[in-house]
């Protein structure tokens, strides 16, 4: 079997997968949410509260669009680049949409650069904005996750709590290897070299010498990227401050959904719970940590006491999740039938 041919398996299986597991999670969720005496009987109308909060629900979507557009507009100013709205939102919504459907988010950056490529801009330029605007995502949210368990340790479930600081540890690694890297290049190497040696007499790397020339290559790599954008401390901050407002956003949203259903809950509670439950399924491989997301949303809150947590949870994944989906789908659509109309276009102009 050709290479080509294993990829598309490969794809298959974990599309094939993803669809398993979400309609799994659900459905365990749904049954455990509607069978028995203890089944909750929500009677949802859209009233003028649940409008309102519905609304700021799609308000929070529209805020962190905008923040990540902004930061890719930055970027292109910072290194005398074209700044066009229309390349800077779609390679953000396009980066999400890819984070979305691949395991483990892996496909957002590669594609991102390969889109500002086909854009017009540099490659030097195209792989500076995608690794300076990843960079500044991740540092954004072990501030905020920071801060937040600082500031908040009460979690309904003991568990979410240790495995978010684990979490968190295991998601702040590249950020502080490539801090690192910057001024002990070789002591990095030295970290990392045995590290996957280690690994490799454990049986959990193959190749031990070309995983570590791999992974030094790919920290280079984001150095050298992130250092054009680094020069110009005040685009920095202002990268941080707009990726620190996605996150805010972000987080917000399952407050706006469950008080569309009456919960109780105090804005900070809830907030302060979604980081948790981020930071615990940060390193979950499935495509936008399906399955885990959806599953600690409904057990966290479910131990709340909110009523309606299945439909808030669905809500909160359209939202989320499926909605980056969508935007990147109409984006395609879009410039596929911008495409037709410049051909068509040209064939109906004179010889």
């Amino acid at each position: 079997m050709s290479e080509k041919a294993q990829d598309r398996k490969k794809k298959h299986i974990w599309t094939i997968l993803f669809i398993l597991l979400n309609t799994a999670v659900i459905a365990a969720t749904a049954v455990n949410e509607f069978s028995g005496s203890s089944a909750h009987k929500i009677e949802f109308a859209f009233s003028k509260r649940a409008l309102f909060y519905l609304a700021c629900t799609g308000m929070c979507l529209a805020v962190l669009f905008c923040a990540e557009s902004l930061k890719y507009l930055l970027m292109m100013r910072s290194l005398g680049e074209r700044v066009s709205f229309r390349a800077a939102f779609e390679t953000a919504a396009l980066g999400k949409y890819y984070d979305c459907i691949t395991p483990s988010g892996a496909g957002g950056q590669p594609f991102q650069i390969h889109w500002l490529h086909k854009q017009g801009y540099s490659d030097g330029a195209a792989s500076a904005m995608t690794i300076a605007g990843y960079i500044t995502m991740q540092a954004g949210f072990i501030f905020l996750a920071a801060g937040v368990f600082i500031a908040w340790r009460s979690v309904e479930l003991e568990v979410i709590r240790y495995t978010a600081y684990f979490g968190l540890l295991l998601f702040s690694l590249i950020p502080f290897l490539l801090a690192l890297f910057s001024f002990m290049p070789n002591t990095v190497r030295k970290i990392i070299s045995a590290v996957i040696r280690l690994c490799g007499k454990l049986k959990l790397v193959k190749k031990p010498e070309e995983t570590t020339e791999r992974v030094v290559g790919m920290l280079g790599s984001y150095h050298k990227s992130f250092s054009a954008i680094k020069k110009d401390k005040a685009t920095l901050l202002l990268l941080l401050l707009l990726s620190l407002v996605y996150r805010i956003a972000l987080c917000s949203m399952p407050f706006f959904v469950l008080k569309m259903f009456g919960a109780p809950a105090s804005f900070f509670h809830v907030f302060a719970t979604t980081i948790y439950i981020y930071a615990s399924i940060a390193l979950v491989p499935t495509p936008g940590n399906a399955g885990a997301a959806e599953g600690a949303f409904y057990l966290v809150f479910s131990a709340m006491g909110s009523e309606g947590v299945f439909w808030a949870m669905l809500i909160w994944r359209i939202f989320c999740h499926y909605s980056f989906i969508l935007a990147g789908a109409a984006i395609y659509g879009v410039n596929a039938l911008r495409g037709k109309r410049l051909r068509g276009g040209e064939k109906d102009e004179p010889a």
